[in-house]
This record gives C-alpha cells, sequence and structure tokens, in this order.
C-alpha cells in the first residue's frame, strides 16, 4: 500500500468526509459554475468561445511539477497506461489500420498513425504512443505542464522524434487542424472542462471521416462519488483532494448523444478496475461495468469498422 500523509492528514481527511458527501450532493443539483473568485490566469482561449475552466486550471498549475514522479499525486492517473495503451493500439489496428494492413517486419504497431491527444498533460499517454511510432500531436491548455512534457521526451529520448506539445485551445487548433486525424483520444479530461459539450463538440472536428475517437471519463453514479472522490482523495489519499466532482462526472449517454449529433457512432463503451487497488499507481484491467470508469470508442460517418472484438 502506498498511501501518503501523515495520521493528521489521514484524521482530517475522514472527518470531512460527511461534509464532502452533502457539498457533492448539492452541487450535483446546484453546481457552483458561476462562482469564481480567484486569480485569472490568462490561456489561449481567453479570445475564443472558451471551454477553460479557471478553478481546473489553478488546480493543474499547482500540480504541474508532480506528473513524473513515480510516487506522487498523479501516480494513480499513470497506472491507466497499462489497459489504455493495448487499448489504443488495438483499436487502431482493428479500425483503421483494418485486417489487410501489412506490417513490414520490425515495424512498430502505430506507425503511420495519425493522432491527437487533447488533454496530453505531461505526455503520459503521448509519450508511449510516440515510442510505437505513431506521430503524435499532444494538446494541453497549462504551459507548465506542456514544458514539463517536452522535457520529459528530451531527458529519455534526446532529439528523436517525438510528440508535437501545444499549448492551445481546441476552439482555435481544431480550426487549423480539422479533419487531420485517424485517432482523437480525450481520456480523464471530459469531466475538467467548462462547457464539456461545446468542448466535445469541437474535440470531434480533428477527426477524419472514417477515424475514430476514444473517450474515458468518470461515470456520473454513487459508485463513482464513493470510489473516485471518497474512496481515493478522503480514505486512500491516492489522488489530490478536490480532483474530482460527481457534479462533473458524465453518463455514457451524455457523450453518444453529442457524438451522435456530430456524425459519430459509438461502438464500445467498457470499463476499468484496478487489479490492486491499494496500491500507489495500480495496474488496471477491461471490465463490462461500467458505473465508475468507462471507456467509449466511437468511429465517425458511419463507416464500416471491424467487429471489436
Amino acid at each position: 500500500m502506498a498511501m501518503q500523509g501523515t495520521l493528521l492528514d489521514f484524521i482530517i481527511g475522514w472527518l470531512m468526509i460527511p461534509w464532502r458527501i452533502l457539498q457533492e450532493a448539492y452541487w450535483l443539483y446546484c453546481p457552483p459554475e458561476a462562482r469564481d473568485e480567484g486569480e485569472h490566469i490568462s490561456t489561449p482561449a481567453d479570445s475564443a468561445n472558451g471551454t477553460i475552466d479557471q478553478r481546473e486550471l489553478r488546480h493543474w498549475i499547482h500540480l504541474s511539477q508532480r506528473w513524473w514522479d513515480p510516487e506522487g499525486d498523479l501516480a494513480l492517473l499513470r497506472g491507466f497506461n497499462t489497459c489504455r495503451i493495448p487499448m489504443i493500439v488495438k483499436t487502431y489496428r482493428d479500425l483503421i489500420a483494418g485486417e489487410d494492413a501489412t506490417m513490414v517486419d520490425g515495424a512498430l504497431p502505430l506507425t503511420g498513425a495519425r493522432i491527437i491527444d487533447v488533454g496530453c498533460g505531461a505526455g503520459f499517454v503521448a509519450e508511449p504512443l510516440a515510442e510505437y511510432g505513431a506521430d503524435v500531436t499532444a494538446v494541453d491548455m497549462v504551459p507548465e505542464i506542456i514544458e514539463v512534457a517536452r522535457t520529459h521526451w528530451t531527458d529519455l529520448h534526446g532529439d528523436a522524434k517525438g510528440p508535437e506539445y501545444l499549448c492551445a485551445s481546441v476552439e482555435t487548433l481544431a480550426q487549423q487542424r480539422e479533419g487531420q486525424f485517424d485517432m482523437l483520444l480525450c481520456l480523464e479530461v471530459l469531466d475538467h472542462v467548462g462547457n464539456m459539450p461545446e468542448f466535445l463538440r469541437h474535440c470531434c472536428k480533428f477527426v477524419r471521416p472514417g477515424g475514430c475517437a476514444i473517450f474515458t471519463t468518470f461515470n456520473q453514479t454513487v459508485a463513482a462519488g464513493l470510489l473516485g472522490i471518497i474512496g481515493a482523495e478522503h480514505i486512500l489519499r491516492i489522488v489530490p483532494m478536490h480532483t474530482h466532482h460527481l457534479y462533473r462526472f458524465i453518463k455514457p449517454a451524455v457523450v453518444t448523444n453529442i457524438l451522435a449529433e456530430e456524425g459519430f457512432r459509438t461502438l464500445k463503451v467498457s470499463g476499468c478496475f484496478p487489479v490492486n487497488p491499494l496500491a500507489r499507481r495500480p495496474k488496471w484491467m477491461d471490465i463490462p461495468y461500467t458505473g465508475v470508469t468507462y471507456a467509449l470508442v466511437a468511429v465517425k460517418n458511419e463507416s464500416s469498422p471491424s467487429v471489436m472484438k
């Protein structure tokens, strides 16, 4: 077990549980969207139809130097790679490359894939995809995190070609890169943006006809609130406090409906759960139950993808 904090931290976290439950229940019906009294942080989206939540931006700036700490606050997020990366590779092979795709001896599994990772953070997913041969564009709204991502790649790979890291808004970038990508990734992001439907619609523009998209996020259920908020933030303290809020969690049907409006067909929705949930950096596995977290795979413009196995 790799829980962090002093005994006092744990006691305070546990004592706050009743208050946190009441707060999350209240916000579920009266979201605090209008109240933001903190310092305003300038972003590339300030002049656009912004989908940036200033409170979320401050939260992630505070965590910007902790991304690659193997025992740090974001180790749990990095642990998602144990199921996310294989899922991304399989989805690309099944839906984009196709059964007739030829693999040159020694070729990497994502060679030739054009992938955009929206809300990339410090490169937890973008890095391994680039190592697998993909042409990756990785986008985030926090300049400090983008700099961490670039530095980490350079420290490991020197001058080797890596992800194209951009600090940009989806509103602006979608106009510049519309239809240029085989695959869109938006992983653990949708519950951290302002105006989620608008954000999602902008993301859809990146995908070419016949391309696909993968979204992962928390479901808006009691189970997700108890495990993802109370369990992870208060009891185990393996996620920074106030990283998640129940009113921001999203039911799969909401995402599916917006995607349908944008010309996407949802192919698969699956859940995931940690094999060793008490570890600081657990390994995750795919499961049929989607009541806590889920991954949604969709294809654009009713193309005829191979059946997901």
